[in-house]
């Protein structure tokens, strides 16, 4: 009987401990691939963001108001439109947009770090930017210093960043997402 039950159970403890090797080894080998994987980093919204002027999308998180003080940072509270296609008037609001003579620019940057200036408009007030995206914009500001721009930034369909920086400030505003349809 001995004998008997030796020849039975020690197949089967077998049969257990190579089962048990093999789970143990997938487990391993799919935590190893879990953890070894590159992660995905944040990445800008690839849907057009709606169009309220209130609402703001999940990946960008603006102020809802601000306050007007001397040399204090530009603040954004909002954009009139999150996406459109070029040619689109834009209001850009909030606060601490005036610079040198009471100029108020915004600018506008692709995701290779490419900026194009988007100069004020007729009806831009002290809250608010008034600008058309039109393409190309130039890569810097040469209101004042009267030299053709050397260099433009053409606005395609994709994901930009909108900020500004009044005139003779080295601060940027925070940044709003507008998506170029």
């Amino acid at each position: 009987m001995r004998n008997i039950l030796q020849k039975g159970i020690s197949p089967l403890i077998s049969i257990v401990i190579i089962l048990a090797v093999a789970v143990i080894a997938v487990s391993g080998v799919l935590a190893y691939q879990y953890y070894s994987a590159p992660k995905e980093e944040a990445t800008l919204p690839k849907v057009a963001p709606p169009v309220n002027n209130s609402a703001v999308t999940p990946s960008q998180s603006l102020p809802t108001s601000c306050i007007d003080q001397p040399e204090a940072k530009a603040v954004i509270t909002s954009l009139s439109s999150y996406s459109g296609p070029v040619g689109t008037k834009l209001e850009i609001r909030g606060c601490n947009f005036a610079g040198f003579e009471g100029d108020k620019n915004a600018w506008i940057e692709n995701l290779q770090g490419t900026k194009g200036i988007l100069y004020e408009e007729e009806g831009s007030t002290a809250k608010v930017i008034k600008v058309t995206l039109k393409s190309p914009l130039c890569s810097q500001d040469t209101s004042y210093s009267g030299l053709p721009c050397s260099s433009y930034l053409t606005l395609t369909p994709g994901t930009y960043k909108i900020w500004t920086m009044p005139w003779g400030e080295n601060t940027k505003s925070n940044i709003a997402i507008f998506t170029i349809q």
